[in-house]
């Protein structure tokens, strides 16, 4: 049996915050009385976020969180099946629920919002790294 230590302990805290997101949005669903869509238009102005209604913050909430994880979980797991290094590994997870966590915090706050900007860089920078990684690895795999 094949066990991914680092992908399936990352996997596990993600999927915790993903129940947590989705309970949020089911939550201002039943509180807003809306089944589908916002009730709402559906945007919100640059540095107006924090004016939104709370159901479309929850809903991009958990939209942003589905966009971006699947894709750095599996670049993770790649990378722990190549065998890379176990602390560039941790570095990378660890990376990644740090900004899963900042930008969760962060959407729907007024402007300034470093958090929501910080979660943002650190979860494309930890792509980045990953995809570079991987393509280290599969170019020497040849």
């Amino acid at each position: 049996m094949i066990v991914l230590p680092v992908t399936l302990a990352t996997s596990a805290i993600l999927a915790l915050l993903y129940v947590l997101l989705s309970i949020a949005v089911s939550g201002e669903r039943r509180r807003s009385n809306i089944g589908l869509g916002t009730g709402a238009e559906a945007s919100a102005a640059l540095g107006k976020e924090h004016e939104a209604p709370r159901l479309l913050i929850a809903v991009r909430r958990h939209a942003h969180f589905a966009e971006y994880v699947p894709l750095s979980l599996i670049l993770l797991m790649l990378l722990e099946m190549a065998n890379t290094g176990r602390f560039v590994l941790i570095g990378l997870a660890g990376a990644l629920v740090v900004a899963r966590l900042m930008i969760t915090a962060g959407i729907g706050r007024a402007a300034p919002n470093v958090l929501r900007a910080g979660g943002n860089l650190v979860q494309l920078l930890m792509i980045l790294v990953a995809s570079v990684y991987a393509l280290i690895a599969a170019a020497a795999s040849f």
